[in-house]
């Protein structure tokens, strides 16, 4: 499986992909997530752009599949947590059509090879709670649980 850097001509499908993303994740926690959300052109050129970010993307000929969007992030700046630069997945998502085709996992290694390259500590994400083959992806990946939030409502 290819999986290329984005570039600014990308955008137009990214928009589309992340619209979607967001809708999954409202129908998954409607009181916390707006349904079709999504970066403006700037912020998404930023994403494309800057060198402390990056976005990957899977094709099928010229559609996009999937896309995965890794930065840098840094721990709390207290003098209670230890400092440690890492890398930070913001969104991964692949279009129904393409799913279960090993495309997350394709993109979630790539982030993880942009985490050494960069030399930053791990790899990190958030994962909604009840989004279970999310959650089995992940954990099949190797990774674990580092906190967990509860809210009473």
């Amino acid at each position: 499986m290819f999986i290329e850097t984005a570039n600014l001509t990308d955008i137009g499908a990214l928009t589309t992909l992340y619209q979607a993303l967001t809708t999954e994740m409202h129908a998954f926690q409607p009181t916390n997530y707006q349904e079709k959300s999504s970066p403006d052109f700037f912020t998404w050129k930023m994403m494309v752009e800057d060198k402390r970010q990056t976005v990957y993307i899977t094709r099928n000929q010229d559609q996009i599949t999937g896309f995965c969007h890794v930065t840098t992030a840094q721990t709390s700046p207290s003098n209670l947590f230890i400092s440690h630069k890492f890398a930070y997945v913001t969104a991964l998502y692949v279009h129904p059509d393409y799913r279960r085709q090993g495309i997350a996992t394709a993109l979630l290694a790539k982030a993880r090879t942009w985490q050494k390259e960069k030399q930053l500590a791990f790899l990190e994400l958030t994962v909604l709670g009840n989004n279970q083959s999310a959650l089995q992806l992940y954990q099949k990946l190797g990774f674990v649980t580092q906190n967990q939030t509860l809210r009473q409502v």
